[in-house]
C-alpha cells in the first residue's frame, strides 16, 4: 500500500538576502512593514474577538492582556520581516516568556498552541492583504508562510515543555510546604492558632485525632530511603503516598498519619498516641523514644512505647550506667580475656528468661556451654543472676553496651 505522505517534505523556502535585492523591491518591503505597523491595533482587536469567540481558556485574561500580547507577537514578526530574517530566535525567547506567564495563570498548553496558531493565521492573512496592496514578491510571501507555519508546530512543543517544567516546580513547592507544615507541627514550632488555621490547606481536620510516627532518616548515601519508608507506611494505611505528610526532624523522619498502621514490614517505625494536631509534639517525642529503644534492641516493624516494657530505661541514666559498668564489667573489657562470647551468651540468656535450652538453640552451642559462660559472667562481674537486683543490673548494663544497629527486617 502506498503511503499518502511524501517520502521527504520539501525544504522550507529561505528568505532572500536583503542586500541582493534591487532598490524598488527594498522600498516595497519597507512600505509593507510600515503598513503592518500601522495595523497593529487592528490586529490586536481582531485577535481579541477570535479569542473571546473560540478560546474559552483565555477567560482568565483581560481584554487588554490579550490585545497587548497579540501586538507584541506582531511587532516581533514585523521587525524581523524588515530585515528579511526568519524570526526563530526572537520568537523562541518570546514564546518561553509567554508560556511561563500564561502557564502560571492556569492556561493549558493545548489552548496556548491553538491561540498561537489562530494568531499566526490572522497575521498571515494580514500580510497577504498588505502584500497584495504593495506588490510584495510572491516568493517572499511564500517564504514567510513557510517559516510561520513551521514555527507554529515548534511552538506547541515549547508550550508543552514549559507546562511540564511548571508542573514539576509546583509539585516541588507543594512538597516543601507540606514538609514545612509537618515539621512545624511535630516539633512544636508552630502555635496552635497557626496549626488550626492552616490544617485544611493540607487536607487535615485539626479537631480529628492523628497519629505521630517516627522512623530513622536515611543516610546521604541512600536518599531514596525516605520515600521507601513513606511508601511502606502509606501502603499499610491504604492511602496515596504523596498525601502522607512527613518531614526530616533532626536524624528522624516524622509523619502525621490518619491512623496507626496495622501491619508494617521491612521498616522500623514507631507510633505515638493518637491526638489532635496541636498536641502532636508530645506524642512524637514518645515515638522518637520508642524508635531509639527499638533500634537498640534490633526490633523491626511497628513499635509503640507501651509495648516495650522496661526497655526504654536502657537508654537513660548515662552517668549511673558508667559507674556500674566500671564496677562490674571492667573484667569483661580486659584485653587479655576473650569475653565477647560470655557477654553475648549472658545477654541472650536474660532475653530468653534464663531458658538454657532456648539460648543454646539460638546460639547453636551446647547447653553446658551456655551454663559455663553464664557462670563465668557471674565470676567476672560479681553479679549473681539468681538475685533480682543483680539480674536487673546485668540486663540493663549488657543492653546498653550493645551497639545500635539497623533493625532486623
Amino acid at each position: 500500500m502506498t503511503s499518502p505522505f511524501p517520502a521527504a517534505w520539501p525544504a522550507r523556502r529561505g528568505m532572500p538576502d536583503l542586500a541582493t535585492l534591487d532598490e524598488p523591491t527594498r522600498r516595497t518591503i519597507a512600505r509593507a512593514v510600515e503598513l503592518l505597523r500601522a495595523k497593529q491595533d487592528a490586529f490586536g482587536h481582531r485577535f481579541l474577538k477570535l479569542a473571546r469567540d473560540h478560546l474559552p481558556g483565555y477567560r482568565v485574561l483581560t481584554d487588554e492582556e490579550i490585545r497587548a500580547t497579540a501586538q507584541l507577537f506582531m511587532d516581533t514578526l514585523v521587525s524581523e520581516l524588515s530585515f528579511l530574517r526568519v524570526p526563530d530566535g526572537a520568537l523562541r525567547e518570546l514564546l518561553n516568556r509567554f508560556a511561563v506567564e500564561r502557564g502560571a495563570r492556569g492556561i493549558p498548553p493545548e489552548v496556548l498552541a491553538a491561540g498561537y496558531q489562530m494568531g499566526s493565521r490572522e497575521m498571515l492573512t494580514l500580510l497577504d492583504e498588505v502584500g497584495l496592496e504593495v506588490g510584495l514578491p510572491a516568493d517572499l510571501l511564500l517564504a514567510v508562510h513557510d517559516s510561520t507555519w513551521e514555527f507554529s508546530n515548534e511552538a506547541s512543543s515549547v508550550f508543552a515543555r514549559v507546562q511540564h517544567d511548571l508542573a514539576l516546580e509546583r509539585a516541588h513547592f507543594d512538597a516543601e510546604r507540606r514538609s514545612t507544615f509537618a515539621a512545624g507541627v511535630l516539633s512544636g514550632a508552630f502555635p496552635a492558632e497557626q496549626i488550626n488555621r492552616d490544617a485544611h490547606l493540607f487536607g487535615l481536620d485539626p479537631r480529628a485525632r492523628h497519629v505521630p510516627l517516627a522512623a530513622r532518616a536515611p543516610s546521604p548515601a541512600s536518599p531514596d530511603g525516605a520515600d521507601a519508608i513513606r511508601r511502606g507506611i502509606a501502603a499499610a494505611l491504604r492511602m496515596p503516598a504523596d498525601r502522607l505528610l512527613f518531614a526530616e526532624i533532626g536524624t528522624c523522619l516524622g509523619f502525621i498519619a490518619p491512623a496507626t498502621p496495622d501491619h508494617l514490614t521491612g521498616h522500623l517505625v514507631a507510633a505515638g498516641p493518637p491526638t489532635v494536631l496541636d498536641q502532636l509534639p508530645d506524642g512524637f517525642q514518645e515515638a522518637v523514644l520508642a524508635l531509639a529503644t527499638a533500634e537498640q534492641f534490633r526490633q523491626s516493624g511497628l513499635v509503640r512505647l507501651a509495648d516495650l516494657g522496661p526497655r526504654p530505661l536502657v537508654l537513660s541514666s548515662t552517668r549511673i550506667a558508667a559507674g556500674l559498668a566500671a564496677r562490674h564489667l571492667h573484667a569483661l573489657d580486659a584485653p587479655a580475656r576473650a569475653t565477647t562470647d560470655i557477654e553475648e551468651t549472658t545477654r541472650v540468656y536474660l532475653e530468653c528468661d534464663q531458658q538454657v535450652r532456648e539460648v543454646a538453640q539460638r546460639l547453636a552451642v551446647h547447653q553446658n556451654t551456655v551454663r559455663y559462660r553464664v557462670h563465668r559472667f557471674e565470676e567476672l562481674t560479681g553479679l549473681d543472676l539468681h538475685h533480682t537486683e543483680d539480674l536487673v543490673t546485668a540486663w540493663w548494663l549488657l543492653n546498653r553496651r550493645r551497639p545500635p544497629t539497623a533493625p532486623l527486617s
